[in-house]
């Protein structure tokens, strides 16, 4: 892939920041065009080395040959109606949403006949906020998530396949209800564990937490107002998941009551257990 000229980052915070600072780094742009509301966010942006150059206008995205949407998932779509219409026709957009299904039939057609979408997810990220906690290294490695579609043109599916190496990224292709059945259960299920787990723990018991319900608890201080957006749309495959993990609790509770063997419950998580959040050597295709 030849070098892009242009990139537009629409939302510089954490995943924003963090993607454009692995664009320059990378040398996979020759500009990083950041679009933000907030003035303060943009001038953090900068200030990391995230941007070349930033505002607020949607203007700015014209000469960009990919665009990343990057802001909170109930604002994609608008977001991204909005950008498309700025953009150069042909161009790419793409999502950063953790939620696939809705947005994407949401655009897919409609962005049609100006760019070529296709959605992505990068599997990333940390417990910080804001564009001063970017960090490329949090992409090294990690899958990101494509969910093109039959309409799809797929010389983007190739395009991104190879910006996604290129920012260090392992390229994973799904459809877009499978990513959300899948995500479902290694990112929305846990953090909906973590807020059972602190929930269900008396004051005294958190008085005396280590470092296993530190952890917890810190997944569970995660943004309300964000995880409210996915919960919401992405209802049907969360209660899918806590369903299967509902029956992994059941087993254990009759494993306990010395029902069912416990340690070959343990040894097969143990087996199974991703090392240090690293994913396992095959990711699904």
């Amino acid at each position: 892939m030849d070098r892009l000229g242009t990139v537009g980052i629409v939302g510089v915070g954490l995943i924003g920041a963090t993607i454009g600072m692995a664009l320059r780094q990378r040398a996979v742009a020759g500009q990083v065009v950041g679009v933000d509301i907030d003035a303060q966010a943009i001038a953090a942006a900068r200030e990391i080395g995230a941007l070349d150059a930033g505002g607020s206008d949607l203007g700015a995205l014209r000469p960009a040959d990919l665009v990343v949407v990057a802001v909170p998932p109930d604002d994609v779509v608008s977001t991204a109606v909005q950008a498309a219409a700025v953009m150069k026709r042909g161009s790419i957009l793409t999502d950063v949403a953790s939620t696939k299904a809705q947005i994407v039939r949401a655009l897919d057609e409609r962005l049609a006949a100006r760019v070529r979408y296709i959605g992505g997810h990068p599997m990333a990220g940390s417990e910080g906020r804001g564009a001063r906690m970017a960090d490329p290294a949090l992409l090294s490695g990690r899958p990101f998530l494509l969910t093109p579609t039959d309409r799809t043109d797929p010389a983007a599916v190739s395009m991104m396949t190879e910006v996604a190496e290129q920012l260090g990224m392992l390229p994973v292709l799904l459809s877009p209800d499978d990513h959300d059945d899948l995500v479902a259960q290694v990112s929305h299920l846990p953090y909906l564990m973590a807020v059972a787990a602190v929930g269900a723990a008396t004051d005294r018991a958190i008085g005396i937490g280590g470092p296993a319900f530190g952890g917890l608890g810190r997944i569970a201080r995660g943004p309300v107002e964000l995880w409210l957006q996915i919960c919401r749309s992405n209802r049907a495959a969360i209660r899918r998941a806590l369903g299967q993990f509902r029956r992994e609790l059941d087993r254990l509770e009759r494993a306990l009551e010395g029902e069912e063997p416990l340690e070959i419950l343990l040894q097969r998580s143990r087996r199974r257990a991703p090392v240090d959040g690293v994913p396992l050597d095959k990711p699904p295709h």
